[in-house]
């Protein structure tokens, strides 16, 4: 196989494997936009190993994950220079966080899956009060653009929470999505 298939290859297992590591990323850092640049930093250096990367030795998504472990640890470090006086994981948590990616990364995708498929049948409004709650923003700031009080908003959050839970429990117990 010349170096540009190669290449090509390698580029198209990144592609149909980067939603896996960004999740993984999320689990382990408390912001998306924390998650994004690592995620970036993660394909950078996956890039230049990639002659590193055996098929017959192992699974990409795990490789690539702990690629994105070094990548947490090193941010983790950074940040905790910066902001010692918050609270953040201990590296026994990310440790047994990554145990169990790798464990169960086929479940966790099958979760993932049907979190997406139950996400869809919800209302628009109910989409949006997730999106909003799991984006970044707080419910406190979005009540008065909801026309709502905190407390109103954190009610009906619980209620889709539940919603969404039954419908993944259904989902991946009645055979998964179609």
């Amino acid at each position: 196989m010349s170096a540009q298939e190669s290449d090509e290859r390698f580029v198209a297992l990144l592609l149909a494997n980067q939603n896996r590591i960004f999740r993984f990323l999320m689990t382990l850092v408390p912001g998306r936009s924390d998650a994004e640049d690592l995620l970036q930093q993660t394909c950078v250096t996956l890039w230049q190993s990639r002659e590193k990367f055996d098929p017959a030795a192992g699974d990409f998504v795990s490789w690539a994950c702990a690629i994105a472990h070094n990548h947490v640890r090193n941010f983790r470090r950074r940040e905790a220079t910066r902001h010692a006086a918050h609270a953040q994981l201990s590296e026994d948590v990310l440790e047994s966080l990554m145990a169990t990616r790798s464990a169960h990364g086929a479940l966790m995708d099958e979760w993932h899956r049907a979190l997406a498929h139950c996400l869809a049948r919800l209302t628009p409004q109910q989409r949006a009060l997730v999106e909003e709650s799991y984006g970044g923003s707080s419910l406190k700031a979005a009540a008065p653009g909801a026309g709502r009080t905190p407390n109103a908003l954190y009610k009906v959050l619980r209620h889709v929470r539940s919603v969404l839970h039954d419908c993944i429990q259904k989902t991946v117990h009645g055979g998964g999505v179609a």
